[in-house]
């Protein structure tokens, strides 16, 4: 019987008693030293003395790195993504006590010196630790996230085990990864989540393969995890690092995988990445980061377990991005013990970015804990908006519409796609589309400038013939605000600490009417409702603008449908829209063409032949643009 990685393990290897399964063990090369000399011997003391040398090297390395506070626990970081039996529990609450012994970067106080010693002893936690490897069996074995633990936990700590519980825990886990290297080809991931798959298949085999080099078959076992986790990445990240919306959900859980067998392999003294791999996770990372809000959270990703913060802090000093970046300095302002605030880093680049393929989009002004930040993804049935203005949570969740046609409700096929994106030194601007029943269509745009603190939000739609429509767009509020409706006017203020935001329905009216149909409420479930109608026509604009400016929030503001002309004929409402918005001296003219014009048509004395128009006015009436789109 033997014991080498790619081959079926005897089971009754399992019971034998240690001598026996170290001399079982096949090595990838003559044994030399205590570690492979001490087995090959059966010599318990030999072998605990070549293993505890070994582990106490990595476990030095670890602690002094530069990253050893984030990262010589990061297995628990995951500790929500599985299924926790209590078994597994109770090997938590064990490594989290231990753990609590090594925090690296901190002496005892003269007032602590004096003080008893900790809870549990190295003696009582290897006590505790065998008592736990006992419950392991054939018939029970270790599960992939135990087995991750456990791999861990020799790293950090098995020098200072008994050696007896070291032993124990190192054969155990040898014991289950040599299993899983035979089995892994045929394991059903088909229930797991993706971040789970990585684990398993990747983060395992490259955690494993690196602890037990020396045995025959494991570098074989750790390439296997190499590029398992090579092929999981690419494929859930375009070209330029920006990972798939599908993935948003449980990006932070896919992210700690990731960064922790980066790491690992470093400690190690083995690059997990090629050349081409490690320039793609750096651009990964540089995204993931500029998803980062004031809070330290990750937009559209629910928080788990792990800090985002500390995530993202870890992942980025990891990947190698430089510490004067803007990505590390930005994370290390909002993560710093005295807060800095009101804090501008300056950056050449523009972090705005956008992806056709990975449905998702990523508008940011600046790097500051007062920027502004939106963020859309659009692979489900409706798009997915988060907006942070000024560094606070404004619109979080599902965007999503209700439409009828004489009457009739009319839904979509909800394949969205992305019609339109421009960046430049003056705004982000973000344009989709869904193919409705009957022919119909929706069009949604999204524009955040780069020195204004306002967005602009709008839907457009197009029946195929004269119809009466009726539409309501539905905005999600960040919990956090309160609503306020005006009561003579359809403005809408929301509130919080910090932040006051003015929500101007340009497309109704300014003064509410009772005869006039359109509304702009609030409700319990935290969402805007915009309501308009039109009355036999072919297309109906819905536009809506958002402004949080702080020294306009007192402004008086008011607003007004224009008249829009072509060749000196008035054009109808269905063939294009023109507003403009006046809040203080600040004045907003937005205008979209609905029909194709054969010649230019004018809007407040502005000409234009473009489809699309965003802009401000200038003191001399002169239009500063934001936007063309032709």
């Amino acid at each position: 019987m033997s014991i080498e990685f790619g081959q079926s393990v005897p089971q009754q290897l399992f019971a034998v008693s240690d001598e026996e399964f170290l001399q079982s063990l096949q090595w990838k090369s003559k044994p030399t030293g205590d570690l492979m000399k001490g087995a090959q011997a059966g010599d318990l003391k030999r072998f605990c003395k070549g293993l505890s040398s070994q582990l106490k090297s990595i476990a030095k390395q670890k602690r002094a790195g530069k990253q050893a506070a984030g990262m010589l626990w990061s297995t628990l970081w995951s500790d929500e993504s599985v299924d926790e039996t209590c078994r597994t529990s109770d090997l938590i609450n064990l490594i989290r006590s231990a753990s609590s012994q090594l925090v690296p970067g901190k002496k005892k106080s003269k007032a602590s010196k004096g003080k008893k010693s900790p809870e549990l002893s190295w003696d009582e936690i290897s006590r505790l630790l065998t008592g736990w490897i006992d419950q392991i069996s054939a018939a029970d074995p270790l599960q992939p996230y135990e087995l991750l633990l456990l791999i861990e936990l020799l790293e950090n700590l098995g020098s200072r085990l008994a050696p007896a519980t070291l032993i124990s825990v190192w054969r155990t886990c040898l014991f289950s990864a040599v299993t899983l290297c035979f089995k892994l080809e045929e394991t059903d991931f088909s229930e797991l989540l993706e971040d789970q798959v990585a684990l398993i298949s990747g983060e395992l085999p490259w955690r494993a393969g690196l602890l037990f080099s020396d045995i025959s078959g494991a570098k074989n076992f750790r390439q296997l995890g190499q590029q398992n986790l090579r092929d999981s990445f690419f494929d859930r990240t375009d070209t330029d690092g920006t990972p798939h919306a599908d993935f948003f959900p449980r990006l932070d859980y896919w992210l700690i995988t990731l960064t922790r067998a980066t790491y690992a392999g470093q400690i190690w003294g083995k690059q997990l990445w090629d050349r081409e791999a490690h320039e793609r996770f750096q651009y990964s990372v540089e995204k993931i980061v500029a998803a980062c809000d004031a809070r330290g959270q990750i937009a559209v990703c629910p928080t788990h377990a792990v800090s985002h913060l500390e995530l993202l802090s870890a992942a980025a000093a990891v990947s190698g991005l430089p510490s004067r970046s803007a990505e590390r300095l930005y994370l290390k302002s909002l993560q710093a013990v005295k807060k800095r605030t009101g804090f501008f880093i300056q950056a050449e680049g523009c972090p705005s970015s956008q992806s056709d393929w990975a449905a998702q989009a990523l508008m940011r002004n600046y790097w500051s804990d007062s920027s502004n930040l939106l963020v859309v993804s659009w692979n489900a049935e409706l798009p997915v908006i988060s907006l942070t203005a000024l560094g606070k949570k404004l619109l979080q969740g599902v965007w999503d519409f209700s439409l009828t046609v004489n009457g009739e409700t009319v839904t979509g096929d909800g394949e969205w796609s992305c019609v339109c994106w421009n960046s430049d030194e003056d705004a982000d601007y973000l344009e989709l589309s869904m193919e409705l029943d009957s022919g119909f269509r929706l069009e949604r745009q999204l524009l955040l400038p780069r020195n204004q603190h306002f967005a602009f939000l709008s839907d457009i739609v197009t029946v195929t013939e004269a119809a009466s429509i009726e539409y309501r767009s539905i905005l999600p509020v960040s919990a956090e605000l309160a609503g306020m409706v005006d009561s003579e006017t359809h403005e809408l203020t929301l509130k919080t600490k910090g932040l006051t935001a003015r929500v101007f329905p340009i497309g109704l009216p300014q003064e509410r009417d009772f005869f006039q149909p359109g509304s702009l409420t609030y409700n319990e479930q935290h969402q805007l409702i915009l309501q308009q109608q039109a009355a036999e026509a072919t297309a109906l604009y819905v536009p809506l603008i958002i402004d949080w400016e702080p020294d306009l929030k007192r402004k008086a503001a008011d607003w007004t449908r224009l008249t829009v002309s072509e060749s000196g004929k008035i054009s109808s409402r269905d063939e294009a829209a023109g507003h403009r918005l006046r809040i203080g001296s600040h004045q907003l003219l937005v205008y979209r063409s609905l029909k194709k014009a054969e010649h230019a048509r004018a809007v407040l004395g502005h000409h234009t032949s473009y489809e699309s128009v965003i802009g401000r006015f200038d003191t001399n009436g002169d239009l500063n643009p934001l936007l063309f789109v032709e």
